[in-house]
């Protein structure tokens, strides 16, 4: 019999990280207009309404706070239970709380000193009461905060699976041309084929052993730097690369497998189809509080399609594929601008700092 095993990371996301800055500053801002309705609702004395206001945005804060502050230590651990049994126990545990507060409430409140509540009202009575109200409230803002969260994680999901989708088309593309370099060299160089193949293990390796969306900026100029000697076995000196990359820039978080796309079209595009090859340059600096990453090449001749500023049909593929990768993770923060510069070819890649 088979058994379906859950991801630990996947069961953890039941419950809304209530530890977070935003879900804190909503839950604070939800318990604020709660403490307002109540202002407004009950009698109002000349005078006194600000007094109320504020003695109420106290107690309700203090029951936020304590309340995101159970819920971020009870994630931890409901971790197995069915989605419906865990909003219950975050449920019952909120009310729990409320419950014990305002019994803290009644003694405080009570006091000669202070004379905030009637003494005669039961302690009992005023448990029930809040303790009852926090069921309500609890339940719509718990719900709330569930929903959202479940729709984020959905659409987190679904832009993971499509990411990932996107980035395997790129392996192909990229085995595919590899290959075709060194099927063009092992009759000729079959020594320097072979190291060729190590270096092309290599990127894939690199592809392969790191999951996720981003990777430094240093990995990815190692992954171009191997599929450039493998083109430049062929090419000889044809092919002509330089790199003009900042140190402190090395660290930067980018993209996996976003520039090597794009210095693959330009050997292919536009060096290897000139007769006395041409030189590639690879530029990443700040800019406007962006960090902008340059492929240039030179013009192959007589292309027309490239003298126009557009896409090669060729690469087009390609590029509509880093075009999607971007959007997908910045949205419209990041950026890929093709075009034709001091007659060169330039493909530049804005992404956010």
């Amino acid at each position: 019999m088979l058994q379906v095993k859950t991801n630990p990371a996947t069961r953890i996301r039941l419950i809304p990280n209530f530890c977070t800055v935003p879900v804190a500053l909503s839950l604070a801002l939800a318990m604020e207009l709660v403490a307002l309705c109540f202002t407004l609702a009950g009698p109002i004395r000349t005078g006194g309404i600000l007094q109320k206001l504020v003695l109420l945005s106290l107690y309700m804060q203090w029951i936020g706070l304590c309340g995101a502050a159970l819920l971020c230590w009870m994630r931890r651990f409901l971790t197995i239970a069915r989605p419906g049994l865990v909003f219950f126990v975050c449920w019952a545990s909120l009310v729990l709380a409320v419950m014990l507060l305002s019994n803290l409430a009644w003694i405080i409140g009570t006091n000669p000193r202070w004379g905030v509540l009637d003494p005669n009202e039961p302690r009992l009575w005023f448990m029930l009461r809040h303790s009852g109200i926090a069921a309500i409230v609890a339940l719509l803002l718990l719900r709330y905060f569930w929903t959202r969260h479940q729709w984020r994680e959905q659409v987190r999901a679904e832009s993971e699976s499509r990411y990932q989708a996107l980035n395997a088309r790129i392996r192909p593309h990229f085995l595919f041309n590899a290959l075709n370099s060194l099927a063009a060299l092992i009759s000729v160089r079959p020594n320097d084929a072979e190291g060729l193949v190590e270096d092309l293990a290599d990127v894939f390796r690199a592809s392969l052993e790191k999951p996720g969306q981003m990777a430094p900026l240093v990995d990815e100029i190692s992954i171009c730097n191997a599929y450039l000697r493998i083109e430049k076995a062929r090419l000889d000196e044809r092919l002509q690369v330089e790199w003009d990359v900042a140190e402190e820039l090395l660290e930067k978080p980018v993209p996996s497998l976003i520039i090597q796309p794009l210095v693959e079209n330009a050997v292919h595009h536009g060096v290897s189809k000139r007769k006395d090859g041409g030189t590639i340059q690879v530029r990443a600096y700040k800019d406007a509080g962006t960090l902008a990453i340059e492929v240039t090449n030179p013009l192959a001749p007589q292309d027309e399609s490239a003298a126009s500023g557009q896409a090669h049909s060729g690469n087009q593929v390609a590029v509509d594929n880093i075009a999607s990768r971007l959007s997908l993770i910045y949205g419209e923060r990041g950026k890929l601008e093709l075009g034709i510069e001091d007659g060169l070819y330039k493909a530049r890649l804005r992404l956010p700092l």
